[in-house]
């Protein structure tokens, strides 16, 4: 290549390199000191944004940008179309690659067209390109901009129509670094990866899966016997096994009144039932007399199978008053394999305490019902055994399904934790898939904006109560996700248009994009497996706290007082709302609304939602 390829004549006769030899060089290659990294297409990305940020290109010929006025900002779709052109022609593609289009060096610009980094207005005349003194390619994002702004190719207001001090304001740059977005996608990815090498993966369906399979039994005979498995099309674990691992589940979370009434009610039915046991004394289960059939068997009332008074010789519980009354009452003492030959000794008859016990509590389902079942049969229904208990009034179900820490006081549980610890979870791979471009995307790009700090509060605050409306609304449904805290983010784009609505061009347009978008979630949120009421609570609880705590433009005084009164209010009331959604949740259980279920799924057929009921189920029983 010639000397004369590889210079141009700058202004005063200076030589100074060829730019476009300089921008194909660092295209092909990458060349260090061009000041175009032609291979990071970030950079581009960022470059075209500014410019149309500062409505810096203008009046660009007819065939890039058709009739533009002068300082309006062009869309997102116009932008790249104009950077495909430019690029297209070796001619024009160094000034595409730094400035975002191929750019017209002929055009003279008016003056306070550009504003300078010291706030002042600065004159552009002769050749002298806008974007030369001051192009942002650093990942910066203004009041409006964004991710969602480009997507939906969002138009702006002529900046010379605006007041000075407005683009003043407007002048300010955010550029904060994306740290909560990583750490919240590194930890989701963490605790998926630990779940899924933990927790078996649970059958990839919509609904539940029949499950069959011949073994032997408490009463000693080979039967096949079957169960429904949840499944889920998350590709993850089954339900049981997230609410182990930290699912908002409110029995977890507080005594609650319906759960506990149910484990009640079957303490009464339990004290009704008795020992069946087969005459050669080697099996024996306890049951109802309606449930001990078989010709083999004898049924013992007012039995309780290996535990009794004449089998404990604890001399503590040697009272003949603690073996009376209700089961749940009796001491735990049973018997023991090497005082069996005594107890043959006693004149009185003890078939129950000599029999061999073939069935204990096995606690199974996402309720923790207690069903008397041999060891074989409880592994089979994924179930939680108690080998060394006779009656279910003995063991926690509670404590074996909600797992973790367990209780700090036996049959109080207190895992309040469970309302944030969900955020961080996820039903499966695609759930995740799903979290992680939202987050890389809308997330990582208002945190850019927001800083760390308020989007890190927006974000656990809408988690935190979309969780505490769910467990209210339906309490014995287990959920994972960030769904709740993702809507939050949602509201928070809502909120930044409403609150800057004169910088845009068509505000109304605007906002009834990014509502209706919102609605489109919500109706996807009609589904089965997806918890509306989390949506509903999260973008409440983030619309609250974006109008408190995003930075916003004031474009008066009576502006700014009005914006201030409107913050002080939607704090107070985020406050209020959060201390009602515990106050309603801990103490005025059961204050749940009957036709919300059609919020949450619309029941098109009679199984379509029978994962998103708002009652316990019935319990399984022996």
């Amino acid at each position: 290549m010639s000397k004369r390829a590889q210079t141009w004549a700058g202004p005063a006769g200076h030589v100074t390199p060829n730019p476009n030899t300089e921008a194909m060089a660092a295209f092909q290659g990458g060349r260090r000191g061009t000041g175009v990294n032609s291979n990071n297409w970030q950079q581009r990305y960022q470059t075209m944004r500014a410019n149309k940020l500062k409505g810096d290109v203008v009046e660009r010929n007819n065939s890039n940008t058709g009739n533009l006025e002068r300082g309006q900002r062009p869309g997102a779709f116009t932008m790249m179309k104009n950077f495909y052109q430019g690029y297209s022609n070796p001619e024009t593609r160094a000034d595409t690659l730094r400035h975002g289009c191929a750019v017209d060096r002929s055009t003279k610009f008016a003056d306070n067209e550009f504003f300078g980094p010291d706030g002042a207005t600065t004159a552009k005349t002769g050749g002298t390109l806008p974007g030369d003194a001051e192009i942002h390619t650093d990942g910066e994002r203004n009041i409006g901009e964004g991710f969602v702004a480009d997507l939906m190719d969002r138009e702006y207001i002529t900046l010379n129509k605006l007041p000075p001090d407005v683009r003043k304001q407007l002048r300010v740059k955010f550029d904060n670094r994306p740290y909560f977005t990583s750490w919240v996608m590194f930890v989701n990815i963490v605790i998926v990866i630990i779940t899924l090498v933990t927790q078996s993966i649970a059958p990839i369906g919509f609904t539940d899966k029949e499950v069959r399979r011949q073994l032997l039994r408490h009463n000693l005979a080979y039967e096949t016997i079957g169960y429904n498995q949840t499944t889920n099309f998350w590709i993850g674990p089954d339900y049981q096994s997230l609410i182990h691992l930290g699912a908002k589940y409110s029995p977890c979370m507080r005594k609650d009144k319906a759960y506990f009434e149910k484990i009640a009610d079957d303490a009464v039915v339990e004290d009704t039932s008795g020992c069946c046991i087969r005459k050669d004394l080697n099996a024996c289960w306890q049951t109802e007399r309606s449930k001990c059939t078989s010709s083999f068997a004898e049924f013992k009332d007012d039995k309780v199978c290996g535990l009794g008074k004449d089998g404990c010789l604890n001399e503590a519980y040697s009272n003949d008053s603690l073996w009376e009354g209700s089961y749940s009452t009796w001491p735990d003492c049973p018997v023991k394999e090497e005082y069996k030959e005594d107890i043959k000794n006693l004149k009185v008859p003890n078939e129950h305490l000599l029999c061999e016990v073939s069935a204990r509590p096995c606690c199974i389902g996402l309720q923790g019902e207690c069903t008397i079942v041999s060891q074989e049969e409880c592994q089979f229904r994924k179930g939680f055994f108690h080998e060394n208990a006779t009656l279910c009034s003995q063991v926690s179900c509670v404590t074996d399904i909600c797992g973790l820490s367990g209780f700090l006081f036996d049959d109080i549980p207190d895992q309040f934790y469970r309302a944030l610890l969900p955020t961080f979870m996820h039903a499966g791979i695609i759930h995740l898939v799903i979290t992680l471009v939202f987050q890389a995307t809308i997330l990582r790009d208002m945190e850019k904006f927001a800083g760390w700090w308020r989007i890190g509060f927006i974000y656990f605050a809408s988690g935190i109560g979309g969780t505490m409306l769910s467990a209210i609304l339906i309490p014995y449904q287990p959920e994972v996700g960030a769904s709740g805290a993702l809507y939050g983010v949602l509201a928070s784009l809502i909120v930044e248009v409403v609150v800057n609505w004169k910088i845009y061009k068509s505000p109304i347009l605007e906002l009834a994009k990014l509502l209706l978008l919102v609605a489109l979630l919500f109706l996807a949120g009609l589904l089965p497996w997806i918890d509306n009421f989390a949506h509903i609570g999260g973008f409440l609880f983030g619309f609250l706290t974006s109008f408190v705590i995003l930075p916003h433009v004031n474009f008066s005084e009576e502006d700014r007082i009005a914006k201030l009164v409107v913050q002080i209010a939607c704090g107070v009331l985020s406050v209020v709302l959060f201390a009602l959604l515990f106050i309603v949740f801990y103490l005025a259980q059961g204050s749940t609304c009957e036709n919300c279920i059609y919020i949450n799924c619309i029941p098109f057929t009679d199984s379509f939602c029978q994962d998103a009921t708002m009652e316990l189920r019935p319990r399984v029983g022996n």
